[in-house]
């Protein structure tokens, strides 16, 4: 391993690890020497797995990916040195985005995958993806483990290096993507690929779709980032699409994260439309009678009051993709949702597409001739805060608070903690990717909203919080 083994542990910046990825800031969190161990800690993991198949002593590919950021091609050397110096052959599809990333694992078979990216996150930031097979790893599906692998000391190097080739999976996805989609009427629409890995597959999706009368716009790939701002929820994200949808009178909108696994859905009103108001669209369209969805904790209670109504089970899930990927194996879901504009599908081997995603709305808005914002306007009868991120030094003390306050609450503890009353409730969770305390809240009716929205903000400030 080059310097001493108990030095490089010594330096190990174990914080990198989250819920469900790898991330921290390049190079001062996510250095050479941590990105090196979890290459190696990751090799050891899927050299320690086994399948019906093969057995332990078959040799296991690793499917390694990369956004576009500038930082990222960099960290992509690293951890495949980081593999092959451990026997594991890697194949490197180059820049993608991470749904492309997930659908190469599955063409290939390969026994895992390491997607370098640090998703929404600023340019200061990188990370990595980490999947066993197509499934993504968290904390209690593999990370912990990585990092016990690395903590405990990794082996020496094995005798014979893993091997390496190139190669493109971008026009299998394409044809994918497009396969069996029937645009029924003429659509204006508005895609703004921010700028991103998007860049890279949505314009050979519009020159062979057909019936949509397209606009693109941060269409050239911003490396740094600096054209706009990456975390599509931010309201400075979304003012050019907006302008756009107005001013090109579209019918909808769709705008992409950096990686390529998010989607903001705006109607013909350059509204933006709610996470949750997205999977109950999709839901009402793809999941039958009896099948499965699985939401955020976030959600409106108007998405498992509606589906519920049409014979459709609803289970809840923790915020995060790795989480929501494990209730929906574990239910055999066929859809699942998160309000950050996440939607993962079944038939995309329990993973999200934003481009999957986009090919069923515009399916299903070419199928009425109504208005988008009135297809989904029977959805958000109640009022719904949307996130709301606070900065506090003290998140601990401000959560023990609340709960003291709203001590006659129905509570549960599922993901950070859910006060509910009739009429009304809120949730208040730690971020798993940023510093912030996360806080949802929903009620029946305006005036209610209106009062427990100042209530709690109010509190939370008497407290030392703040809005970031």
């Amino acid at each position: 391993m080059g310097l001493d083994v108990n030095i490089k542990l010594k330096a190990f910046k174990e914080k990198v690890f989250r819920a469900y990825d790898v991330r921290g800031l390049y190079p001062e969190e996510l250095d050479h020497n941590t990105v090196e161990l979890i290459a190696g800690g990751f090799a050891e993991f899927l050299k320690s797995k086994g399948d019906s198949s093969t057995s332990l002593e078959t040799r296991k590919t690793c499917l390694l990916g990369r956004d576009i950021r500038w930082s990222s091609l960099e960290i992509s050397e690293m951890v495949s040195d980081g593999l092959r110096a451990r026997g594991v052959d890697v194949i490197d599809i180059g820049e993608a985005t991470t749904p492309l990333h997930v659908f190469a694992i599955a063409q290939t078979k390969a026994s895992g995958g390491i997607m370098v990216t640090a998703s929404h996150n600023p340019i200061k930031y990188n990370g990595l993806k980490i999947y066993k097979g197509t499934e993504a790893l968290s904390e209690k599906s593999g990370l912990s483990e990585i990092k016990e692998i690395i903590k405990k000391g990794i082996p020496q190097e094995v005798s014979q290096i893993g091997g390496y080739i190139q190669k493109s999976y971008l026009e299998e996805y394409v044809k994918f993507l497009l396969k069996g989609v029937s645009v029924k009427r003429k659509i204006k629409a508005v895609f703004d690929a921010g700028g991103g890995a998007v860049t890279l597959v949505l314009p050979k999706i519009l020159e062979k779709l057909q019936n949509v009368e397209a606009e693109a716009i941060f269409m050239k790939p911003d490396p740094t980032l600096s054209e706009k701002e990456p975390n599509p929820l931010l309201p400075q994200a979304q003012e050019k699409i907006k302008e756009v949808v107005r001013d090109k009178k579209a019918d909808i909108g769709f705008l992409f994260d950096p990686d390529g696994d998010r989607l903001i859905v705006f109607d013909e009103n350059a509204n933006a439309i709610r996470g949750d108001g997205i999977l109950w669209l999709l839901a009402r369209r793809l999941a039958r009678a009896g099948e499965s969805v699985v939401y955020d904790i976030r959600s409106s209670k108007a998405l498992h009051e509606d589906l519920g109504k049409e014979g459709i089970r609803c289970f809840k899930s923790r915020v995060g993709h790795s989480f929501i990927k494990e209730e929906m194996r574990l239910e055999d879901a066929a859809l699942g949702g998160e309000l950050s504009g996440h939607f993962y599908f079944k038939d995309f081997f329990f993973s999200e597409s934003s481009l999957f995603a986009m090919m069923k709305i515009l399916e299903i808005v070419s199928s009425t001739e109504k208005k988008f914002s009135e297809v989904m306007g029977p959805y958000f009868r109640y009022l719904h805060s949307g996130e709301i991120n606070l900065i506090s030094a003290n998140k601990g003390e401000v959560v023990s608070a609340l709960e003291k306050k709203y001590f006659d609450a129905e509570r549960d503890y599922f993901d950070g903690v859910t006060f509910r009353y009739p009429g009304w409730w809120f949730n208040v969770r730690p971020s798993n990717t940023e510093d912030f305390l996360r806080l949802v809240l929903e009620a029946e009716n305006k005036d209610l909203f209106n009062t427990k929205k100042d209530e709690v903000l109010s509190f939370t400030f008497s407290k030392g919080a703040k809005l970031a």
